[in-house]
């Protein structure tokens, strides 16, 4: 389990957007980008999809925001994650002994155990994710049909990605409850839940749809645009993706151990029972459009926050322990198998540990550049009890609830003056080097209030007017 600090950017905003929740009963964010408040305009929301800080929300009114509440989430969701893989596999494979393995094993299974202790949706996601598996596997019939629509409409409440899941569906529902049960509810979830929650997002450049759509909609030419934006993000993920290193990179590591069960879940494809061979094809098939749109919308690896690419494939990672799970039932002596099953949970324990512990030392130096940021601007600004700043300083925002951030600061002087017309702000806060200090020198409407600081490494303007 990684360190228990609340450091990373999105821990942040989804701790303070559950608390938003909680005491204002908004979705609205407390952490915004120029570009975005330039082009929505404010109040808006945060970029990520809503289901998680939902879900946070219970939890941060009975534990307060810190990452307690974070990890009781976490806890829950793992626990659970748990016993669906046990309903999935005991429903998709021949021994309630291979379901036992499969169950015991996703405990170990990298990455899950080193998302436990970090205020991240994957656990959501991947909660989701599997009730929707068990709910399909598990019946048949007209309302069995409209409840699977409803489970897998709710998926994209946590993460689009989780709609490449459909073909699996496709394969175990009849024609006619599939278009009488599953696509209405489906339809109904997506219009009546998904859609109103999920509007009003925030334009960010990592997120590549919508926000990629909508820059492309302003543009003279459309198409010509969203064909460049495509162009330009694939050949940056096959790049990076050729550079990657496993045997030093932790994020390459967990990237080739998910190809890698994938493969194995493959090579199961002869020791699985023919109805659940339905469901492994379908399971490949959504691997290869989502690896596609992974490469095209998003990122692979190196870029998107903390590991970006494993985030997006690993939801899938329990159905394919489940698929590969016979693998280890092949040899016929009780030993052997007890031993394959062993030295499998020996590795899953070694790529978690390598994980964990870039996540620590991940985690720490983020912390310690935050909360250096956070302390040293508090001394000088505490006092004039702002509402708004323009500053990369999350952590100060987490810890000086309602205070409102622009993290993503003006890129030119154009920028500058648009985002004062769009917004009032108290302060302007940033790095030594950043350019941005040389549209504030001099600036009639700012004043800078630690200039007898020579050596500040955060140089902090107060707006006049």
């Amino acid at each position: 389990m990684a360190v228990p600090l609340v450091a990373w950017p999105d821990e942040c905003i989804y701790l303070v957007g559950a608390r938003n929740v909680v005491e204002r009963g908004t979705l609205d964010t407390n952490f915004y980008l120029t570009h975005s408040l330039l082009v929505r305009g404010y109040p808006h929301r945060d970029v990520h999809l809503p289901g998680y800080v939902l879900s946070l929300a219970p939890f941060v009114k009975a534990l307060g925001p810190g990452l307690e509440a974070g990890r009781a989430l976490n806890l829950a969701l793992f626990l659970g994650c748990t016993l669906l893989v046990y309903v999935v596999a005991s429903r998709l494979l021949e021994h309630r002994v291979q379901a036992l393995a499969a169950a015991g094993l996703y405990t170990l299974l990298p990455p899950f155990p080193g998302y436990l202790g970090v205020v991240y949706p994957e656990l959501a996601a991947c909660f989701v994710f599997l009730s929707g598996l068990a709910w399909l596997v598990g019946g048949r019939g007209l309302a069995h049909a409209v409840g699977a629509g409803v489970l897998f409409g709710l998926g994209p409440l946590f993460r689009e990605t989780l709609l490449f899941v459909l073909p699996v569906y496709l394969v175990r529902i009849p024609r006619r409850e599939l278009l009488r049960g599953f696509l209405p509810g489906v339809l109904a979830t997506l219009l009546l839940v998904v859609a109103p929650l999920a509007q009003n997002r925030a334009v960010h450049p990592n997120a590549l749809y919508p926000s990629m759509l909508e820059d492309a909609l302003r543009s003279d030419r459309p198409a010509e645009r969203l064909v460049s934006v495509l162009h330009r993000n694939l050949d940056e993920n096959l790049r990076l993706a050729l550079q990657a290193d496993p045997w030093r990179n932790p994020e390459d590591a967990v990237l080739v151990f998910l190809a890698l069960l994938a493969l194995a879940a493959g090579f199961a494809w002869r020791r699985l029972p023919r109805p659940t061979r339905q469901v492994a094809a379908a399971t490949g098939g959504t691997l290869a459009a989502l690896s596609l749109a992974i490469l095209a919308l998003y990122v692979v690896r190196a870029r998107g926050g903390v590991w970006g690419g494993v985030r997006a494939y690993m939801t899938w990672a329990p159905l394919l322990l489940v698929l590969a799970t016979p693998l280890l039932f092949w040899p016929a002596r009780r030993w052997v198998r007890v031993f394959l099953v062993m030295a499998v949970a020996s590795g899953f324990v070694a790529v978690d540990r390598h994980q964990i512990r870039f996540f620590n030392r991940y985690k720490a130096s983020d912390f310690e550049d935050q909360n250096r940021n956070a302390l040293y601007i508090a001394r000088h600004i505490d006092r004039y009890q702002p509402r708004r700043i323009v500053s990369h300083s999350f952590v100060y925002g987490y810890t000086h609830y309602p205070v409102e951030v622009v993290w993503s600061l003006p890129n030119s002087f154009q920028e500058l003056k648009a985002l004062e017309q769009a917004i009032d702000f108290d302060f302007v806060i940033v790095h030594e080097r950043k350019p941005l200090r040389l549209f504030l020198i001099r600036n009639p409407r700012y004043l800078r209030i630690n200039r007898d600081d020579r050596g500040a490494e955060f140089l902090i303007w107060r707006r006049l007017y």
